[in-house]
């Protein structure tokens, strides 16, 4: 898996409420791909960033959007499977 840097995880948050403020107010099949993007993106988080507050961000933005999939049990190695085909 490539890992990201820090300053990667640092820009995050901005381009992260990016996305969700372009689908909020949408109907829930809009909204879907960004919720999958977010939800991957919060795997990864827990895996490679330090930076507590960008998973803590992340999976806000992913609520606001109305997702209240818990990301912590087992779902990363769902997204590793996909991952790898």
């Amino acid at each position: 898996m490539l890992e990201r840097s820090g300053e990667f995880w640092e820009a995050i948050p901005g381009l992260v409420e990016a996305r969700v403020t372009s689908v909020l107010g949408r109907a829930p099949k809009a909204r879907e791909p960004v919720i999958e993007y977010l939800r991957y993106l919060e795997v990864v988080a827990r895996q490679e960033c330090s930076r507590r507050q960008a998973v803590q961000e992340i999976s806000s933005l992913r609520r606001l959007l109305g997702d209240e999939t818990d990301v912590g049990n087992g779902l990363g190695h769902s997204f590793e499977k996909a991952l790898m085909g």
